[in-house]
């Protein structure tokens, strides 16, 4: 049976600026996605495809689930298919789905998704009890859709935004559409415009404009200030800027071996002390004297950005 520490395929909870506390659930190989976005703070695509297919047996998933959440697992405020890769191109995420709604029910699902197969009619019926799902779409047109996303070449963005439309109108859930701005790309006033034209379209419940965080694939990408955000934001109807996550002190938590969690955080993202102390409810100076030791053996690295020094394994 797997220890706490030794999860494959769960990691967190991870403390989110839109979720809360949220368990992930990874269910596609490291960097297998149908985009090589600029930004994505997981590096750069090694294996871009839109072909779906059992990448990694739900069984697994599952076990892991299953012996996590029976254990009295700290609190969780969402459940969420993500990672570092494009969760719906695993054509058996509807297993997971109704496991976890069928044993699990107190937990509310979430999916973060690049809509890219949302043409698929098929995933819809997979997806459909899923509580949110959270579709990133960063542009207005086709153009920038390729520089910003740089897709797949039989990835289409009208055939996407179709999708998603169609999505919207057969299933009823919570529908939120993350934009993530890129300056010199998608911030200028014309840029929302054509936006706002596509989430009319849409009629999603939530708009939430997004900007760079942790490192991202290319070092150009820059953070945007939230009072451009802010003002991007008043182009769009049910527009929200993403604000930082506050985490709860744990000062008082007592002492267990976490180095096996706190790499498998950040073999899935870039996070700061913060980010590890409060995903895994141990004090700041506990979560130091972990790092210490692993930037002593080389294991991670750090890189100083606006919102403070990320660590992120030395690969």
């Amino acid at each position: 049976m797997n220890t706490k520490s030794s999860y494959q395929y769960i990691f967190g909870p991870v403390p989110s600026r839109r979720l809360g506390f949220s368990l992930g659930i990874d269910i596609i190989p490291h960097k297998t996605c149908t985009l090589d976005c600029v930004y994505c703070e997981c590096g750069k695509t090694t294996h871009l495809t839109c072909k779906r297919s059992h990448y990694i047996q739900s069984e697994l998933v599952i076990e892991e689930l299953n012996n996590y959440l029976e254990t009295d697992p700290p609190h969780i405020d969402y459940i969420t298919f993500s990672g570092s890769g494009e969760p719906t191109l695993n054509d058996h995420i509807d297993d997971i789905v109704d496991f976890i709604k069928s044993n699990y029910s107190q937990y509310s699902l979430a999916l973060l998704t690049n809509t890219t197969l949302f043409s698929n009619r098929k995933l819809w019926e997979q997806i459909k009890n899923i509580d949110v799902v959270i579709a990133s779409l960063d542009a207005g047109n086709e153009s920038i859709f390729k520089k910003i996303n740089r897709p797949h070449p039989q990835i289409h963005y009208q055939e996407m935004v179709d999708g998603l439309i169609e999505f919207r109108n057969q299933v009823h859930k919570q529908l939120w559409i993350e934009y993530f701005v890129v300056p010199e790309l998608n911030d200028t006033e014309e840029d929302m415009l054509q936006f706002r034209e596509i989430t009319q379209r849409i009629h999603p419940d939530k708009i939430q404009l997004n900007s760079l965080d942790r490192p991202g694939t290319e070092s150009w990408v820059q953070p945007v200030s939230k009072e451009k955000l802010a003002y991007l934001a008043r182009y769009l109807d049910q527009a929200e800027v993403i604000h930082e996550f506050k985490a709860p002190d744990f000062q008082n938590s007592v002492i267990q071996p976490y180095t096996n969690r706190i790499l498998s955080l950040l073999e899935r993202r870039p996070c700061t002390l913060e980010d590890i102390s409060a995903s895994l409810h141990i004090s700041l100076d506990q979560v130091k004297e972990y790092l210490h030791d692993m930037i002593q053996h080389r294991i991670i690295e750090t890189k100083d950005m606006s919102r403070g020094i990320f660590y992120f394994v030395n690969k």
